[in-house]
């Protein structure tokens, strides 16, 4: 049975400020390596899968979430899970959110399409949203400080995201076609590249790298 549409009430508003605000506080946790550490523990994603995740994020900027799921290693629902419980993040589908009229004029709708975020309410300078099951704080942080606002995330699914934006923005569909020609242009480019030796990757991973492989040791 589909779930009914939802708005907060105009006389909880006050309360839900002070609550998301303490919330928002938390945000700086909510990371790729993290995330990666936790799949690694609950041995849900082999850690090879994992490291070329977050080398793909790192180095051609897909969000290390969305190439997971993409690649059918584990479902957003599940994923959508497992961030929900560790991050302390409720879940919301952004379907069933009554979206206000002053959330979709808060941010370029080309910001929502490179996120795959669908902004929902506002509420002063705090702007709720639904992630794509996950943003990185650094991602967070950079729209928080480009657009002057506090971000209170829910956790999303990309699926639903992509269908709500679509229903906001009917030129979304078009600039999803466009951004997947340029990502196979850029995987040709890469492909013709002169390749690194593997040794190099623990370089490139750094901290996000070593925390998968002592996380394994670990189990």
């Amino acid at each position: 049975m589909p779930q009914q549409a939802v708005r907060i009430p105009g006389h909880l508003e006050g309360f839900w400020r002070m609550v998301d605000r303490q919330r928002v506080k938390g945000i700086e946790k909510i990371t790729s390596v993290r995330l990666a550490e936790i799949l690694t523990e609950r041995d849900v994603v082999p850690s090879e899968i994992i490291t070329d995740a977050l080398y793909s994020q790192d180095k051609n900027g897909e969000p290390f979430v969305q190439v997971l799921v993409a690649g059918g290693h584990i479902t957003e629902w599940d994923l959508a899970k497992i961030v929900t419980e560790n991050f302390n993040l409720p879940f919301l589908m952004a379907g069933n959110y009554v979206i206000s009229e002053e959330a979709k004029k808060r941010f370029p709708k080309e910001l929502l399409f490179k996120y795959t975020m669908v902004p929902l309410d506002t509420f002063g300078d705090i702007v709720t949203v639904a992630m794509p099951v996950m943003l990185s704080f650094e991602d967070i942080a950079k729209i928080q400080k480009d657009h002057h606002c506090d971000l209170f995330p829910y956790v999303g699914l990309i699926t639903e995201n992509k269908k709500v934006l679509g229903d906001m923005h009917k030129d979304y569909a078009e600039w999803v076609k466009d951004d997947v020609k340029r990502r196979e242009e850029d995987q040709v480019r890469r492909k013709a590249a002169p390749k690194k030796p593997a040794g190099d990757w623990m370089s490139i991973f750094d901290a996000g790298d070593q925390a998968i492989q002592q996380s394994k040791k670990r189990t």
